[in-house]
């Protein structure tokens, strides 16, 4: 991994396109990172100019994220393995999920052009058991990934345990876990806190279920005396 998460807990605050043409940066000052989320772009016609201007305006690593359908996506593009590449230049990660049928080819692209790799999984019905998390891991190791993201949603105090037990056992293998749902909120604040690399916020909307927005969760990490 190139260097790109300098400190814990590191927070990607997820845009769209319209996000980075209106945002003044003051308002994402304390994000570390920013996931573009091209499924949830109004526009992809201009889409280089987009990422282009994210990376002059925020000063910030970029991950470029089209996400599928099936895995919480917005939208279904038949050419993503083209819009990926069109925003190499701009990214320093690319996250493919683990079982689509492009990742190999997307997961190839990012490694041609020295890329980090975030290989991700998203279960919006139920939280796997820490068996079946680790052959996730697994898979997602095999596809080169460099991360490996696993969100999963949280029905009950066990399924947070079930998470917070999987990161602890494999937090040196570089892993992302994010408990979705209400019930899944604390995951957010307190899975980072235990090794889960990144924690995701939202800006006015969430992009997934229990996303806690930028500024309720910087107040929540300075409250725990992580951040100051």
């Amino acid at each position: 991994m190139k260097g790109f998460l300098k400190k814990s807990p590191t927070i990607a605050i997820v845009l769209n396109d319209r996000d980075v043409l209106s945002l003044p940066k003051e308002e994402i000052k304390d994000a570390d990172i920013i996931e573009l989320r091209i499924d949830l772009f109004e526009n992809i016609e201009k889409i280089e100019d987009i990422f282009h201007e994210a990376k002059e305006r925020f000063n910030l690593p970029l991950i470029a994220t089209i996400r599928i359908p099936q895995e919480g996506g917005k939208k279904n593009f038949e050419n993503r393995v083209d819009l990926y590449r069109k925003v190499l230049a701009y990214v320093q990660f690319i996250d493919v999920e683990i079982f689509s049928e492009d990742a190999k080819i997307i997961g190839e692209l990012a490694k041609k052009a020295n890329k980090n790799l975030i290989t991700s999984y998203h279960s919006f019905e139920y939280t796997p058991a820490i068996e079946k998390l680790r052959e996730i891991l697994i898979a997602g190791k095999k596809l080169g990934g460099d991360i490996i993201k696993i969100a999963t949603m949280i029905q009950n105090v066990s399924d947070l345990e079930t998470l917070l037990l999987f990161t602890l056992q494999y937090k040196e293998e570089h892993i992302i876990t994010i408990g979705m749902g209400d019930k899944g909120i604390p995951s957010r604040i307190i899975n980072p806190l235990f090794g889960s690399l990144i924690t995701y916020a939202s800006l006015h909307k969430a992009s997934a279920p229990g996303q806690i927005p930028l500024k309720e969760m910087v107040k929540v990490f300075q409250t725990l005396k992580v951040l100051s």
